[in-house]
């Protein structure tokens, strides 16, 4: 195959790409199962907690250009940013929920799916901005990558979706999130250093 692209471009970036199929997935499986009592029912919990994630990741990657531009730290990569934003809500979250759920398992359904919604949205929000925040990057750089950047995440998101149920049987659903955001942090280390070369 020809490569359209500069030399070390695969590597980088694919490996960027790669890192944030799988956290992406990791944290959304990890919170299916969370929300699964609360909510009361598998079906409700699939349905609010993808909902959710999608639209407001959505919401973030829309937003994500006009994030990078009125950040006040020049320096710092709005990837790095985001990923640090993205690292204090999960945690926060793994240790919140529990108290959440304990205080307000009695709502009605309705009530129910709008509050956790409110607890996906700030999350899901920064984690829809790390993939469109490089893609722009990468375009300029090397535009003939792109579908492959989209391959390589799409193909990470399908295997991080069994592989998350399986590490969280062994493991649990906390060492999911846990590792989800130890691939995030690898993924903004990996940009930043690519920024710097």
């Amino acid at each position: 195959m020809r490569h359209a692209w500069p030399a070390g471009t695969a590597r980088r970036f694919g490996f960027y790409f790669l890192l944030l199929g799988l956290a992406f997935l990791f944290v959304e499986m990890a919170f299916i199962q969370k929300f699964i009592l609360f909510l009361s029912n598998p079906l409700y919990s699939v349905a609010v907690v993808l909902s959710g994630f999608l639209l407001f990741a959505g919401l973030g990657s829309a937003a994500s250009e006009r994030f990078a531009q009125t950040l006040p730290w020049p320096r710092i990569s709005p990837v790095t940013v985001a990923v640090s934003a993205i690292a204090v809500l999960a945690l926060f979250y793994v240790l919140i929920l529990p108290v959440v759920f304990g205080r307000f398992i009695g709502l009605a359904d309705p009530a129910k799916i709008v509050l956790s919604l409110v607890l996906i949205a700030p999350l899901a929000f920064f984690m829809g901005m790390p993939f469109p925040l490089a893609l722009k990057r990468l375009s300029g750089l090397a535009p003939g990558f792109v579908p492959w950047a989209w391959g390589i995440n799409g193909f990470a998101s399908v295997v991080s979706a069994v592989l998350a149920t399986l590490l969280a049987i062994e493991f649990g659903f906390n060492a999911v999130i846990v590792l989800a955001l130890l691939l995030y942090a690898l993924a903004a280390w990996d940009e930043s250093l690519s920024r710097a070369r």
